[in-house]
């Protein structure tokens, strides 16, 4: 599978809140998640834990643009600038824009995710 297609797949899952094809794209051994307020996760069991949290929550939606992308035999980074729309604890519905940079290593030709950073834009 090419860059791009691993890459479309690991954001339609996101979109579609699909954890099987999610974690299909999760490197096995080294992956980072950085959140907008710096809180660092290492762990997979910790990054699957939180994402399935996360996909859980109906109420959540993102749009994204690609920034810039960079892809080498080896290593393929991403900037999106993402679009989010929730609701809070009382059904208002809120919005947000932040950056995201995502990081994958091409291991045996399979693009595996290594780095999720997200940036909030003040």
């Amino acid at each position: 599978m090419s860059f791009y297609e691993t890459f479309d797949k690991h954001m339609n899952s996101i979109m579609q809140k699909n954890m099987e094809e999610f974690e299909s794209t999760i490197h096995p051994d080294s992956i980072t998640l950085i959140l907008g307020n710096g809180r660092m996760i290492q762990d997979r069991k910790e990054f699957i834990r939180f994402h399935k949290e996360w996909f859980a929550d109906d109420d959540w939606s993102i749009d994204f643009k690609v920034v810039k992308s960079i892809v080498s035999s080896d290593l393929a980074s991403v900037l999106l600038k993402i679009h989010y729309d929730d609701l809070d604890e009382n059904a208002n519905s809120y919005h947000f824009d932040y950056y995201l940079q995502l990081l994958f290593e091409n291991v045996d030709g399979n693009w595996l995710l290594l780095l999720d950073q997200n940036t909030n834009i003040s």
